[in-house]
């Protein structure tokens, strides 16, 4: 049995991510760093956020706000910490109990297609939560493939090369410090309306009004995360699946792309004005915020657009509500109070994350008009 592994470990002070040997132990991990220096981690203190899927990299943290962190992309390293200490290990996930859980997951998604209809209005959204971490990521991508050509038909994405070329670089900044299972792709689609949605299998649709409405590449990278966060946490999946019929929830868990496809375009327009739960809205505020401050991005950006947007909100209340990006995101001024918090925990960098960006942003932003 291996008992060592090597990994990277974030101190959360820092955005440096150190190369670390993690060797198992009774009670818990001890963690050596490149220069001899050793951490102990104990197995009741230690939370597992990711790894749950496919060959997700493990992902454990260790205390709260900016906590520590310790990636090992080997995903055999939970199978032998399940096997070296079972007991204390079983809070965290065990892939070699996936196929079993999954066929449970299967029969008792049917069970609940099959029971009256009181248990059906709460059966379905408790068995998205369950079928939800078990959804092949080649259905998602179906899913969201097909609902993105209605959302964002081909003849209305903006397809500016400076835009284009933004974009992709707020991504590659975003995700630098970690592995995801998704192809993370911006489509900007001419529609005058301040909104962003994300869709499932990586890919998020920016609207004109919204893009317009940034006032720094901070600003959009911010939001990008947020949503990026919504992506790599299945949020899209789960709230589908629950809204949708027996037939999507049988079509995802058994990764019938065909089915995901089918239903995509019957979906795609109330992913526009799809509501988060509070508890998923709070997990991508937070894991959006850690991914700007882990690579360096200021989040007052963040924080000033929803300002702005609360404000304009606030002097038009009498008009009808064209700040759709406020309308699927509730508590802003609660929302905004906690980013705040986050940020002033945190260093915050002392330039902006994209300075070429920045000089150009004015016109970068608008490049969406006059195709």
């Amino acid at each position: 049995m291996q008992t060592t592994w090597p990994g990277y470990y974030l101190d959360g002070k820092t955005a440096d991510k150190e190369p670390v040997r993690v060797e198992l132990s009774i009670n818990g991990l001890k963690l050596t760093l490149a220069d001899g220096t050793a951490i102990y981690w104990s197995y009741q203190e230690i939370r597992q956020v990711a790894g749950f899927y496919g060959n997700d990299p493990v992902r454990f943290e260790k205390g709260s706000d900016i906590p520590e962190i310790l990636i090992v992309e080997d995903h055999e390293f939970l199978i032998h910490l399940n096997e070296f200490t079972p007991q204390k290990a079983q809070r965290f996930h065990n892939p070699a109990r996936r196929s079993a859980r999954f066929r449970l997951t299967l029969l008792a998604a049917v069970a609940v297609a099959a029971i009256t209809v009181f248990v059906y209005a709460w059966g379905i959204p408790f068995a998205a939560s369950v079928i939800t971490p078990y959804v092949p990521v080649a259905w998602e991508a179906g899913l969201g493939k097909s609902a993105l050509n209605v959302l964002a038909p081909e003849d209305h994405r903006c397809r500016n090369p400076k835009l284009t070329a933004a974009l992709q670089q707020m991504v590659l900044r975003l995700t630098e410090k970690e592995k995801i299972p998704y192809n993370i792709s911006i489509y900007v689609t001419d529609t005058n309306i301040v909104n962003a949605v994300a869709l499932p299998g990586g890919s998020i649709v920016v609207f004109r009004g919204l893009l317009e409405k940034t006032k720094s590449p901070d600003a959009l990278a911010g939001v990008l995360a947020h949503e990026i966060q919504h992506i790599t946490r299945r949020h899209a999946t789960k709230r589908i699946i629950a809204d949708s019929s027996t037939g999507l929830i049988l079509s995802a868990v058994s990764g019938d792309v065909t089915g995901a496809v089918v239903y995509g375009a019957k979906i795609a327009h109330n992913l526009a004005m799809l509501s988060y739960s509070r508890k998923d809205e709070e997990e991508a505020d937070r894991e959006g915020m850690k991914m700007l401050l882990s690579v360096g991005i200021d989040p007052g950006g963040l924080i000033g657009f929803f300002e702005s947007l609360q404000e304009k909100d606030a002097k038009n209340a009498n008009v009808p509500r064209v700040l759709k990006y406020l309308a699927t995101h509730p508590d802003t001024a609660e929302r905004i109070a906690k980013m705040k918090a986050a940020a002033a925990a945190s260093p915050r960098p002392s330039s902006p994350a994209f300075p070429r960006l920045e000089r150009e942003w004015d016109r970068i932003k608008k490049g969406c008009k006059g195709k």
